[in-house]
């Protein structure tokens, strides 16, 4: 279940301008751009990131738990699931996939913003959506009529948004196929549904090491780039090249 990560990298964040009252539900577009405006107006932040998969649209067996991070210092970036990190600075993006010994470089639109949810796909993508009012927090529920696992692997996504200050605290996942898993004590695997929570913890006091681009990359006397030394053994993959 590692490739779940993939879809969670490329768009994994959001702060609110306009202070709705406790009582009042917003409209979906309307939480999501306070929550959009959240991680645009936050200076700095560190996330952990805890996903939990589940077997089956309900119940509480466990089948796998990893964590990962992600963290904003101004204009820099980086989120770290499973031994592959992004970095992410104004004009580029470097991912280094410790596991594969790939080095990925990249230009970046100089408007790209990096979230730690693809909040705009929600809206493109899922036909059926609510608010509903928890407590502390509204949720934001996402449903798609689609049943194709390569075109939208969620068929339910559901969106815990503190109301307070309107970041998401945690987010579940609802697989719209059947996927496989391992038997406990068995090497049997069955197909079945599953659900991924991630659940999301701030610190806005931790110190955050700002990285620069030349600590991954540098240029050669031909106008190339060129691993720098400490990752001599990673195949470098220039994405620039194919895009010219």
């Amino acid at each position: 279940m590692k490739k779940v990560m993939i879809y969670l990298l490329p768009g994994m964040m959001l702060l609110g301008a306009t202070q709705n009252s406790m009582g009042q539900k917003p409209g979906v577009k309307e939480l999501l751009n306070k929550v959009s405006n959240f991680y645009l107006n936050e200076s700095k932040y560190h996330i952990d990131m805890t996903f939990t998969m589940y077997r089956g649209i309900k119940g509480d067996e466990v089948t796998e738990s990893y964590t990962g991070t992600m963290e904003k210092n101004g204009s820099y970036s980086k989120n770290s699931i499973s031994g592959t990190l992004v970095y992410r600075f104004p004009k580029a993006q470097v991912i280094v996939d410790n596991t594969s010994k790939k080095l990925i470089y990249s230009k970046l639109n100089t408007s790209t913003q990096n979230y730690p949810i693809d909040l705009k796909a929600y809206m493109t993508h899922y036909e059926k959506s609510q608010v509903l009012d928890k407590g502390s927090q509204w949720v934001c529920e996402f449903v798609s009529t689609q049943n194709s696992f390569s075109k939208l692997p969620y068929g339910k996504v559901l969106l815990y948004i503190n109301k307070s200050d309107y970041r998401v605290t945690k987010q579940i996942l609802y697989f719209s196929n059947l996927i496989p898993f391992q038997e406990k004590g068995t090497t049997n695997v069955v197909q079945d549904y599953g659900r991924l929570h991630i659940d999301l913890a701030y610190n806005f006091d931790k110190n955050i090491e700002k990285k620069e681009l030349k600590h991954f990359i540098l240029p050669t006397a031909s106008n190339k780039i060129q691993p720098q030394k400490d990752f001599a053994n990673y195949q470098l993959i220039d994405q620039t090249e194919y895009n010219k």
